[in-house]
């Protein structure tokens, strides 16, 4: 609605927008892609079209970036790194993969700490 409000006629919504554990099993609670599709079914009352986005994978350097459904039906090897990983190995000290994320980028969420992820 706020998008809406300041003129976005289209809302990118991501794999696993409306990501949380449980509480109690840490297990997800919705979906990865319910989030999309919950978005797709109120589409026209939200008055904005709602676009799909897959979960992207990296195959390597020669292709780079895929989507993961495309990397699994061409067999592709993927590398993965989560979100919750990023965040310790950045904790920790740890190597950062130059394909997640650039080493400036890197550096300078290393410097902000915590901050940077409230």
């Amino acid at each position: 609605i706020i998008r809406k409000n300041f003129g976005a006629t289209h809302f990118i919504i991501g794999r696993d927008m409306a990501g949380t554990k449980s509480t109690i099993t840490g297990d997800d609670f919705y979906g990865a892609y319910d989030a999309q599709e919950t978005g797709k079914k109120f589409e026209a009352e939200l008055g904005m079209t709602v676009t799909h986005y897959e979960n992207m994978v990296y195959v390597g350097p020669e292709e780079g970036y895929v989507q993961e459904s495309q990397a699994k039906k061409d067999g592709k090897k993927v590398a993965k790194l989560s979100g919750t990983e990023f965040r310790r190995r950045l904790r920790a000290g740890e190597e950062i993969p130059e394909w997640f994320a650039f080493k400036s980028v890197v550096d300078i969420l290393r410097k902000a700490g915590d901050k940077a992820f409230i």
